[in-house]
């Protein structure tokens, strides 16, 4: 825990990068100090930013894709990939990989930490700096310091939970862990009292997308809930998300999401998105998993085996038909060459069709993109799940998914998905997670939507019986990696441990940790 940072240590604070001027006044790092800190308005406003500032650091973004995405049925190998990234892809995760580091994370768990410990006394100072004010900005932190805890819970299961700010090494920073339920528990309180304070808008319309509202608030609760199997509640706040009049979300036409939401950017279905430029914060980690103009060949690619055939989501055999036949979203997210179908997603800025022949031009930006961590189609999807798991209204469930599968499947006549091929529970998670996966592929969802199977079932037989699909041969040695649920979550990485006396590895990696004595 040593490695978390103090506010002494605050460098590139943040600037927003939606085309307004610059936010803050950034003091050099020699400059800043506690006894002259906190004083007024604009200083807390500076650590607020930094608060977002360090999400958008690299290797936040990186952890947030690996963590999420990577060991999925959704990712195989694509060009030079890392050495560190292939062997989690082969189940080979030893306590010494460094994606198995969360110090990314609780870099930023510190950042909203400071402020919330020193930012109610910059009101007492500065009279400019309301109470009403200081709850608003408490609203953002709040959310930011949950979505970190909740990405480490996803990840790790159970992980410190610091809630004091690092100031100097004379400090205990030996936390032992806390369990699961607990820091979810917490979260909930956090983002209740978030929930009270937040904006639903901002008087900038760039900071709807950028900075925290009551829907992102609202998006984080229903996504904790699902992940806890809270059903009615997950439902509660997707309708509140869905019904907001406030600041009303939108779908995309489908024909122009790969322009208007993932090339643009700050869309009229996004709730939330990571802001970037291309001059002071580069989303390197999309650039480098991904690819760009600069280099198209991303590290990443999508299984070949899933591209086609019932393994895959899309062209999918049911008792009906064939669903998602000529789904666009294929063509729009995947770049094929040859037997590699590489992540055209966040790459790409344009995709022309030729209707004639039937050949595609894929464009790729040169600008760097946003990272979205919540939009509309996330939310409806999870306001289906959850009805699907409540088995009380199978039909609004399928008209919810209809909405997504419509959207981009919008040259279809009469195409929607019938309720008399989903009329089972079994069914209709099939098919919600195939959207799922159609609609949401490589936003770093993928892992979390199986783990959540796998949960339900207390067993990793629903999450292997997806994800050993996308290995060639025979996958029994992948698979036995895999055949407890601790193997599920991510080890603790070495040096955390030596940092900290407090710790004890996730139980599936106890032995070779034990060894690395």
């Amino acid at each position: 825990m040593r490695k978390i940072i103090s506010i002494l240590k605050i460098t590139g604070i943040m600037v927003m990068a939606w085309g307004c001027t610059d936010w803050l006044d950034i003091r050099p790092e020699n400059e800043i100090v506690l006894d002259d800190y906190w004083q007024n308005e604009n200083q807390a406003t500076q650590v607020m930013a930094a608060c977002y500032r360090s999400f958008t650091e690299a290797d936040a973004v990186r952890r947030m894709m690996v963590w999420g995405e990577l060991r999925s049925d959704n990712v195989t190998y694509g060009s030079n990939i890392s050495e560190e990234l292939n062997k989690i892809l082969n189940v080979d995760i030893s306590i010494a990989n460094g994606y198995c580091h969360w110090g990314a994370l609780y870099t930023i768990i510190n950042y909203c930490n400071n402020f919330l410990h020193y930012a109610p006394g910059v009101v007492e100072k500065d009279p400019n700096f309301t109470r009403s004010k200081l709850q608003s900005l408490e609203a953002e932190v709040l959310t930011l310091r949950a979505l970190a805890y909740f990405y480490l819970v996803r990840t790790f299961k159970e992980v410190p939970w610091v809630k004091e700010p690092s100031i100097d090494d004379l400090q205990d920073y030996n936390v032992p862990k806390s369990s699961e339920d607990s820091i979810l528990n917490n979260l909930v309180i956090d983002l209740k009292k978030a929930l009270q304070n937040a904006r639903d808008n901002f008087e900038v319309a760039g900071y709807n997308k950028g900075r925290i509202t009551r829907n992102a608030v609202r998006a984080l609760l229903a996504d904790i809930y699902l992940w806890q199997e809270e059903y009615e509640k997950c439902v509660e706040m997707c309708d509140q998300i869905i019904t907001d009049t406030k600041q009303p979300l939108v779908l995309v036409n489908g024909k122009d999401v790969i322009k208007e939401v993932f090339y643009q950017g700050n869309s009229t279905e996004s709730i939330f998105e990571l802001q970037f430029d291309d001059k002071k914060m580069v989303n390197y980690a999309v650039k480098e998993f991904y690819g760009s103009a600069e280099d198209f060949l991303g590290q990443w690619s999508f299984p070949d085996v899933l591209v086609s055939g019932n393994a895959s989501p899309f062209n999918y055999q049911t008792a009906s038909g064939i669903e998602s036949e000529d789904d666009p979203r294929e063509k729009d997210f995947l770049f094929s060459q040859g037997d590699k179908h590489y992540v055209f997603k966040y790459a790409g800025s344009e995709r022309q069709e030729n209707t004639s022949t039937g050949n595609n031009n894929y464009y790729y930006r040169t600008t760097t993109p946003n990272w979205i961590v919540y939009r509309l189609p996330d939310i409806l999807l999870m306001k289906a799940e959850a009805l699907i798991q409540l088995e009380t209204d199978f039909a609004e469930a399928l008209r919810l998914i209809n909405l997504t599968y419509l959207r981009s499947n919008y040259k279809l006549v009469n195409g929607e998905l019938k309720p008399e091929t989903y009329n089972t529970k079994y069914e209709l998670e099939k098919l919600l997670l195939r959207e799922r996966q159609r609609e949401l592929m490589f936003e770093g969802k993928r892992w979390f939507d199986l783990m959540r199977l796998a949960r339900r079932a207390d067993s990793p037989a629903p999450l292997l019986s997806y994800v050993t699909k996308k290995f060639t041969g025979d996958a029994n040695l992948q698979s036995s990696k895999m055949s407890v649920m601790d193997a599920l979550y991510m080890p603790i990485h070495e040096n955390e441990l030596k940092a900290n006396s407090e710790l004890v590895q996730n139980p599936f990696y106890q032995l070779e940790s034990d060894n690395n004595k």
